[in-house]
């Protein structure tokens, strides 16, 4: 936890001189986020190679981020972004580690029920939940929210899968099931969720750059949304 905070720290400064130095220099807003996308991009062979998960694990976080703060001036996309933004670092720093040590198999399925069903009721109702803060936000939907839902569907439906199996296997009917090998859907758990890991970073990422484009144009031409 607190090398994570170190890390986000330094995050946090270089993405201050970043926004310092790119006042008049939209480029460099570019150039920062794909490297930071690239970075992120690496969760998807951290599948295979996990002592690189937290490097994709700040490249997300930093793209994200670096996507927020480009997009400032155009509330929508802030409020959008800002949702999963900030879910990826609670799951990063807090709950991932904290599933994994202290619930049982099963739970940590059902756990990230929870988790995504949140993140797709933050993200469906954010205009009346801006409207309810009385955020200045033009609320408008994007296409790639809709991909982003169904990603997300996809998951809390394998995680339930998963989760019963789990849970029948070892708690409920237990005593059926010893050494009895394969589990159906526990041994394909990792390559299900691959594909749909791939494609949840590749939209963020993607959202993340229509964004920055978006304040890129925003800075150059004034224009609001």
């Amino acid at each position: 936890m607190d090398v994570w905070f170190v890390v986000l720290i330094g995050i946090g400064l270089i993405g201050s001189g970043v926004i310092y130095f790119a006042k008049q220099k939209p480029l460099l807003w570019l150039g920062a986020f794909v490297v930071s996308g690239v970075l992120a991009l690496t969760l998807i062979i951290s599948v295979f190679f996990r002592e690189l998960y937290w490097l994709g694990n700040i490249g997300l976080v930093l793209a994200l981020g670096m996507s927020v703060l480009m997009c400032r001036r155009l509330p929508n996309w802030v409020y959008l972004l800002m949702i999963p933004t900030v879910m990826k670092l609670v799951d990063m720093l807090w709950l991932n580690e904290y599933l994994l040590t202290q619930v049982p198999s099963w739970g940590f399925y059902f756990s990230y029920i929870g988790y995504d069903l949140l993140v797709m009721a933050l993200i469906w109702y954010r205009g009346p939940i801006a409207q309810a803060l009385k955020l200045n936000v033009h609320y408008k939907r994007f296409a790639q929210e809709y991909l982003l839902l169904g990603v997300y569907g996809l998951f809390v439906l394998t995680n339930f899968i998963t989760g019963i199996e789990d849970l029948v296997r070892k708690d409920v009917l237990g005593h059926y099931f010893v050494g009895f090998e394969p589990r159906l859907f526990y041994g394909i758990y990792e390559y299900v969720r691959l594909p749909m890991n791939i494609t949840e970073i590749l939209l963020l990422v993607g959202m993340g750059y229509v964004a920055v484009k978006a304040g890129t144009s925003n800075r150059l031409t004034g224009a609001g949304m």
